[in-house]
C-alpha cells in the first residue's frame, strides 16, 4: 500500500506545473479592457478618413420647480428698470452659484416667480422664450406708458455627474447650452473603469423622473435627441465589470497582481502537499 500511494502521489499533484498558466490566461482573458470600451466616437469601419457631418437635435427644456431665472428689464425709465434689476457683476463665471440664488427668481411650488411691482407670474411648465412674454405681458400692466424690453434666462446649467469619473459632484455650466462631453469634461471625465457604452441619465421633468442610457462610443450619439445636457440632471457613469473584480488600471499592474495571485495559491498547495505527506 505505501508503494502505491507514492506512485498516485505525482499524479494527484501533477496539475500544479499548469495552474500558473491555467490561472495568468483565465485573468487575463477576463481582466484586460479592450480598446473598442475605452474609445469615444467611434466611427463604423470603412468611414475614418472621411468628413461626416451630424447634426445636433436640440430639445426643449420647460421651467421646473426650484430653477432660478435670471430677469432683466431695459426702460428709458431708470427707476423702473432699477425695481427689477440686480447688481451685475463683471464676471459671471466666478460670481458662483450663491450670486444667483440670492439674486435670481426662484421658481416656487407653485410654479411661479415673484417679481417687484407685479407680484407673482406663472412660468412653470413654460419655455424660457414663453416666460419671457408671460412677465412682459404682466409688465405692460403696470407700465403701459413706457417702453419696455425683457430678457429671461436660465442662471446656468446645473447638473450632477456621479460614478467612475475623477471628481463626481454638482457642476453648473453657465452658457445656454451644453453637450455629455462637456459636462463629462468639467468632472474630469470617465475613469479608465467607466462604462462609455452605457452612461445612464436621470432625467427630471415637472411630471417625473426618465432613465436613460447613452453609449458615448459611437459617433451616432452626435444625433442622439438627449446629446445635450439639460438643467437638472444626473450623469452616472456606470463602472465595467472590471472594477468588481479589483484589477490593475494598466496590464502590467494586472500582470503583477496576477503573480502574486498565483505565488499565494502555489504558496498553499505546496503547504497542503507536505502536511499530506
Amino acid at each position: 500500500m505505501p508503494e502505491l500511494r507514492a506512485s498516485e502521489a505525482p499524479k494527484k499533484w501533477g496539475f500544479l506545473r499548469f495552474l500558473p498558466a491555467i490561472i495568468l490566461l483565465g485573468l487575463f482573458t477576463t481582466s484586460c479592457i479592450p480598446q473598442k470600451d475605452l474609445t469615444y466616437l467611434q466611427v463604423p469601419e470603412g468611414q475614418e478618413g472621411d468628413s461626416l457631418f451630424y447634426e445636433i437635435q436640440r430639445q426643449k427644456y420647460f421651467i421646473q420647480e426650484n430653477d432660478i431665472l435670471n430677469v432683466t428689464v431695459r426702460s428709458f425709465e431708470e427707476r423702473t428698470a432699477n425695481a427689477f434689476n440686480s447688481s451685475r457683476v463683471s464676471n459671471v463665471q466666478n460670481a458662483g452659484d450663491g450670486y444667483f440664488y440670492l439674486t435670481g427668481y426662484t421658481v416656487s411650488s407653485d410654479g411661479v416667480i415673484d417679481l417687484p411691482v407685479v407680484g407673482n407670474v406663472l412660468v412653470e411648465g413654460m419655455t424660457v422664450e414663453e416666460a419671457k412674454f408671460a412677465i412682459k405681458a404682466k409688465l405692460l400692466l403696470y407700465f403701459q406708458d413706457e417702453a419696455i424690453s425683457v430678457n429671461v434666462q436660465l442662471s446656468g446649467i446645473r447638473f450632477s455627474v456621479i460614478g467612475e469619473v475623477i471628481r463626481p459632484g454638482k457642476y453648473t455650466i453657465y452658457q445656454n447650452q451644453a453637450n455629455i462631453f462637456e459636462a463629462l469634461a468639467i468632472a474630469g471625465g470617465s475613469t479608465i473603469y467607466g462604462k462609455r457604452k452605457s452612461v445612464q441619465i436621470i432625467r427630471q421633468y415637472p411630471e417625473g423622473v426618465r432613465v436613460f442610457d447613452l453609449d458615448l462610443t459611437d459617433v451616432e450619439v452626435l444625433e442622439h435627441p438627449d446629446y445635450l445636457v439639460q438643467p437638472n440632471d444626473i450623469i452616472n457613469v456606470k463602472p465595467l465589470p472590471q472594477r468588481s473584480w479589483g484589477f490593475g488600471e494598466t496590464g502590467i499592474s494586472t500582470f503583477i497582481q496576477t503573480l502574486s495571485i498565483i505565488s499565494s495559491i502555489l504558496l498553499i498547495a505546496v503547504s497542503i502537499r507536505n502536511l499530506s505527506n
